[in-house]
């Protein structure tokens, strides 16, 4: 988990949590480190994140990119909701419907990620933990079919 998640998923006393700086997303496991890395973003971080902070959001998407990372962003709304801007503190913001979908449609074209949206915050952590599970299998398929060396 990076050091800088202010409301992390797992409790770091009932389960085993590495915190480190990651300079792409908030969490990883130690086989999936620098290979797939996700993000996790509720309705006002990831509004944040497009309309006030848009050139840093981009630039750490791109750095993964570069990596060579599978990078998803787990969204603690979903896409209907955040676009109709019903999440915590969403009423008092002023960019519309129409202009957070266009921005949302462009990410989607414009880079190699997920954005993966969510019911709720346990419906997150289900969907991340499984997502980590698929990446692992498919690096693991690419390992015994020589695609890739393992390191």
């Amino acid at each position: 988990m990076d050091t800088r998640e202010k409301l992390p998923l797992w409790d770091s006393n009932q389960f085993k949590v590495k915190v480190q700086k990651l300079d792409e997303g908030d969490y990883t496991t130690e086989e999936l480190f620098n290979k797939a890395h996700a993000e996790r973003k509720s309705g006002i971080d990831l509004y944040g994140s497009l309309i006030q902070g848009h050139k840093r959001f981009s630039a750490e998407i791109q750095r993964a990119i570069e990596k060579d990372l599978d990078f998803a962003i787990f969204v603690e709304c979903t896409k209907k909701d955040f676009i109709a801007k019903k999440f915590h503190g969403g009423y008092r913001l002023k960019v519309g419907a129409k202009i957070l979908r266009k921005v949302i449609d462009t990410m989607n074209d414009r880079y190699p990620i997920q954005f993966i949206w969510c019911e709720d915050r346990e419906d997150l952590k289900e969907r991340m933990l499984l997502w980590f599970v698929q990446k692992k299998a498919k690096i693991m398929e690419e390992i015994e079919n020589g695609e890739i060396t393992k390191n």
